[in-house]
């Protein structure tokens, strides 16, 4: 099992019945999954984009010192 798999099972019943998906991932019809993947992808390169700057931040922090 993947990790986005992992996840979307992990979600909340009531969430995934309140915009009709199935429980789960294995149920997801192709534009579901896909849409899901870009989703994930998305929220995965924000963290990185946060972190990276966030690292950034940090070493200038130690540079200071």
């Amino acid at each position: 099992m993947n990790k986005i798999e992992e996840a979307y099972n992990m979600l909340a019943t009531s969430a995934k019945e309140d915009i009709n998906f199935p429980l789960t991932f294995i149920g997801l019809t192709r534009e579901q999954e896909t849409f899901i993947i870009e989703m994930f992808d998305i929220e995965r390169e924000t963290t990185k984009r946060e972190i990276l700057e966030t690292l950034e931040e940090v070493r200038g922090l130690v540079d200071e010192l």
